[in-house]
């Protein structure tokens, strides 16, 4: 393994990548921690008294099972259809 002129041999080294990784995010998560801990202030939550809040909606009925199953051929004829 001669080295091309001027150029110098380099090896591979898993761990000084592995390294490299490790450091950035490492760095990226301390920027992200002291991001927010300077920020001015927290954010606001709004908070809707009960009779400005809208009506929770109910959950939709169970079908029974002729009913599913009358749901499912109609739905399988429609693509036969568009075939």
């Amino acid at each position: 393994m001669d080295p091309k002129a001027g150029k110098p041999l380099r090896i591979f080294n898993p761990l000084a990548l592995w390294t490299d990784i490790a450091l950035k995010s490492g760095t990226a998560m301390l920027e992200a921690a002291q991001a927010a801990v300077t920020r001015p202030n927290a954010p606001k939550v709004a908070v809707l008294r009960d009779a400005d809040a809208p009506a929770p909606k109910s959950a939709p009925t169970k079908l029974s099972k002729s009913a599913r199953k009358a749901r499912k051929n109609a739905s399988s004829r429609v693509r036969r259809r568009g075939r």
